[in-house]
């Protein structure tokens, strides 16, 4: 035999590598031969592509870890202890899917060498039946909750199909995400640090909270999330179960909010009319003029009153929001001219471009309409100057921002804590019912609002909308 023909002969696969290969190729469960020391997969079978949903070389490319992210320190406590016993089983394992799917699943595995090294074959099986799953697919699709496993930082490792009816993503567009960034600003930071501080604790937790969640379309709804992590489960990770509450927030608002409006808006204006009224009917004197101008100015705020619950009513009987392209530039210029018709000593200072589309509630012009308002309104000055600007949206930012200011007093700290946390409490309620409906409007939006001061003196109210794209 010549030395190529013995070096051919000892390449050649042996009877017994054929079988391996053969068994290896049709089996009915999934093979993964896994490379736990550098935490990879050095092969796997046409049944393991099946079974997650992966191609052949996309798995050979990937973490092995990434198969079992719910319940990882399970999967490598098991490891450990195949290497100890030369084999092993477990069914408390579950596998990753391509799909974003968690699938329970029985695994057997034995240690082999290769390049002088130990690995693991692992043969894993499905211990839930086809129909099973589905069904059980098909329950989480269609269920009023949204189902999330999240991981210490945030990212997002498994997201239930009904967030596709309820907030308009596909599990696979949240999917590796960091779950931070799509909450409010002013709630991100509470959700995140309640969640930082379950980690490395080694009993069970439960925690629920209330936050604003961005859907897909750039709106904002809010959600009641009950987040739990059970460190003996088998899920790993932070579970937050979650549905939309939306309409129960505002309609505890708008409740709270005409509550306060009927029962002390309305009763107190009442007081100072019967009282003038009364004065006026006892009165002799000059006084007479004096208590008549209350009266005519009392009635005209209850007259306006009558308004806004009007708005406040309808807004009431639509509970499904909708949005549409609208000129915020040309809303803008329509309402600083009945600003400056109804208030000719007002100076309205504009810095606006020809053209700025958003997608809004169809109330955004009453919105406007408060805003500007009420920079006047409560203007102890004699000749009130607002300003008024529109900021597109850039790099930093992907929100359209209308900003309005004025040099008046203000507005109280308590009342911008009303309305940013939005509860209405007996001894600490808002005044401005105006600024109740801008808040609504701009929410129903997909925006937000925000304070600041201006300077020297006065607001400026900055309401955040989503470009038209």
């Amino acid at each position: 035999m010549t030395d190529n023909q013995q070096s051919n002969a000892s390449q050649a696969p042996t009877a017994s590598q054929k079988k391996f290969e053969t068994i290896f190729e049709h089996a009915n469960d999934a093979i993964f031969i896994v490379d736990v020391e550098n935490d990879s997969i050095v092969d796997c079978n046409p049944a393991a592509e099946k079974l997650v949903e992966y191609p052949r070389e996309e798995l050979r490319s990937m973490p092995a870890s990434d198969l079992h992210p719910h319940n990882l320190e399970q999967f490598n406590s098991f490891a450990e202890t195949v290497f100890e016993e030369g084999e092993g089983w477990t069914d408390e394992i579950t596998c990753y899917c391509k799909s974003g799917d968690i699938i329970p699943a029985e695994m057997s595995a034995s240690v082999i060498e290769l390049d002088g090294r130990p690995h693991l074959v692992n043969h894993i099986r499905e211990t839930s039946g086809r129909d099973e799953r589905d069904w059980f697919e098909a329950l989480l699709e269609h269920s009023s909750d949204l189902i999330t496993v999240i991981k210490p930082d945030g990212t997002v490792r498994y997201q239930s199909p009904s967030v596709d009816n309820i907030l308009g993503y596909s599990p696979k567009e949240l999917r590796d995400e960091v779950y931070w960034e799509f909450l409010h600003p002013d709630d991100e930071p509470a959700v995140r640090e309640a969640i930082e501080q379950m980690v490395g604790h080694s009993r069970a937790a439960v925690q629920s909270h209330e936050y604003r969640f961005r859907q897909a379309d750039g709106t904002w709804v809010w959600l009641e999330g009950i987040v739990s992590h059970r460190p003996e489960s088998s899920i790993s990770g932070y579970l937050i179960n979650a549905r939309d509450i939306t309409p129960r927030k505002e309609s505890r608002q708008q409740a709270m909010v005409l509550n306060r409006v009927l029962r002390h808006n309305l009763r107190n204006g009442l007081s100072v009319v019967l009282n003038r009224a009364e004065l006026l009917a006892r009165s002799e004197t000059a006084d007479v003029t004096t208590n008549a101008e209350s009266i005519v100015s009392k009635a005209a705020e209850l007259q306006e009153l009558t308004t806004y619950t009007e708005d406040l009513a309808e807004m009431l009987d639509t509970h499904r929001i909708s949005r549409e392209q609208q000129d915020l530039t040309q809303l803008v210029e329509t309402e600083v001219t009945r600003l400056q018709q109804t208030y000719p000593t007002v100076t309205v200072d504009a810095e606006i471009p020809d053209h700025c589309l958003v997608n809004a509630a169809p109330k955004l012009r009453l919105a406007l309409e408060h805003v500007l308002t009420n920079a006047v309104e409560h203007n102890d000055a004699d000749g009130p100057t607002v300003s008024v600007s529109i900021e597109q949206p850039t790099q930093g930012h992907e929100y359209v921002r209308l900003t309005v200011g004025d040099d008046g007093p203000g507005i109280p700290a308590e009342e911008q804590e009303v309305l940013l946390n939005g509860t209405e409490e007996p001894l600490r309620h808002g005044s401005g019912v105006g600024l109740w409906i801008v808040n609504w409007v701009v929410t129903r939006s997909g925006g937000y609002i925000s304070f600041d001061t201006n300077n020297p003196r006065g607001s400026r109210v900055t309401l955040a909308l989503p470009p038209n794209e």
